[in-house]
């Protein structure tokens, strides 16, 4: 099993944990959405940061499997996960495709239908890529972007709050980066860790360009992450489903299975009326 170095590892917990202890967890907001039955043509996507350590990688493909999404999008995959994922889920997902960047800044997308990569963006501000694919969905070709955004660390890996504050628009930097290498004019779906809560700067960047966070639209209160700290456990909302105004979703929520330390986030999404 591969291991990874410092920086790895702080960023699978203490990257949140600074924030976490800070600012806490978003109180209670409106009423969410209720989930409904799609309304025509549809397609389902997954997130999930598996985390490069492989903890019970058996509950993950169980998780995965449970979810059946359409188009699965991970993080933090790595040489290993590849091959045990590969084993498990190639019949399920005859499309599959990994790249490996560092210790944790491997992506995956597993999908029932054929899909070509857009773009893969290397990291300028951040430390890991961003991939972009096109699906050819029931809904025609539709982008979707899988982005592992930097956590809330200092360049040496550490927790500070002068990181914490600083890593705020570096983020909003990489999606920014990544936004350059998207059509506009085409339905769009991006997804990832963005190691942030619903109002961080890149989450609502995002919706300055028309795009809707579909876990926080029908799900108001739940995390997507926990660590374990000390006698603790704190937890946040790092992971997210943002889609274009081209497309609505139907449903969307957290699937608190596996045993990584974020969980596996879904959505199902259909044309915009």
């Amino acid at each position: 099993m591969r291991s990874a170095g410092r920086r790895e590892w702080i960023g699978l917990g203490a990257a949140g944990a600074l924030a976490a202890a800070l600012c806490g967890c978003a109180g209670p907001g409106p009423q969410a959405r209720p989930a409904r039955a799609p309304v025509g043509p549809h397609f389902s996507v997954l997130s999930y940061n598996v985390n490069w350590g492989m903890p019970r990688a058996d509950l993950t493909v169980a998780a995965i499997i449970g979810a059946d999404a359409d188009i699965v999008c991970l993080q933090e995959t790595t040489p290993d996960w590849q091959w045990y994922l590969t084993d498990a889920l190639g019949q399920r997902y005859p499309h599959m495709e990994f790249r490996h960047y560092g210790g944790a800044g491997g992506m995956a997308f597993l999908s029932k239908r054929p899909f070509a990569t857009q773009a893969y963006v290397k990291p300028k501000a951040g430390w890991f890529p961003a991939w972009i694919v096109t699906v050819h969905t029931p809904l025609g070709r539709v982008q979707v972007c899988n982005l592992h955004l930097r956590p809330s660390l200092s360049d040496r890996g550490s927790v500070s709050l002068s990181s914490y504050i600083n890593t705020k628009d570096i983020r909003r930097k990489e999606i920014e980066a990544a936004w350059e290498h998207l059509d506009p004019d085409r339905p769009a779906v991006v997804v990832g860790d963005l190691n942030e809560s619903d109002s961080g700067r890149a989450v609502t960047w995002l919706k300055g360009q028309g795009f809707t966070d579909a876990i926080a639209e029908f799900d108001k209160d739940a995390h997507t992450w926990r660590w374990r700290w000390g006698l603790i456990t704190l937890r946040d909302r790092f992971d997210h489903i943002l889609h274009s105004a081209h497309l609505r979703a139907a449903s969307a929520r957290v699937i608190k299975e596996g045993a990584s330390d974020h969980y596996p986030v879904t959505a199902v999404v259909e044309k915009a009326p």
